[in-house]
């Protein structure tokens, strides 16, 4: 069974979700209920921090997508965090991810980015 854990911050007006582990179809519907439930409808929006995820299938990517046009629907914004270094930035900018979301290297760009 993969593992994955969230934690979630409250930044102003603005909700931040660090993952760490792996994200993968048997503990997306999870992680994607945790990360939803993270953006209160008085939030500007959700920052994602990728940057201790060490393994996301396509299920994972397709749970970003989700989640930001879920988002969207709400008008708030979704960016996500995604150092240069991090183990799943090559598929995230070979899928075109960040033309959907915007991806940053720290929480610290995106909240700024945000507000």
């Amino acid at each position: 069974m993969s593992l994955a854990s969230v934690k979630i911050e409250r930044r102003d007006s603005v909700s931040v979700a660090y993952l760490q582990g792996e994200i993968d179809m048997a503990n997306a519907p999870e992680v994607s209920r945790q990360l939803f439930g993270a953006a209160p409808n008085d939030a500007v929006g959700l920052i994602v921090d990728l940057s201790g995820v060490t393994y996301m299938d396509s299920r994972g990517l397709h749970l970003l997508f989700d989640l930001a046009e879920r988002l969207h629907v709400r008008d708030q914004v979704l960016h996500v965090v995604v150092p240069a270094a991090a183990l799943i930035r090559n598929m995230l900018v070979l899928t075109q991810f960040g033309s959907v979301v915007p991806m940053f290297a720290t929480v610290e760009e995106a909240v700024d980015e945000m507000l």
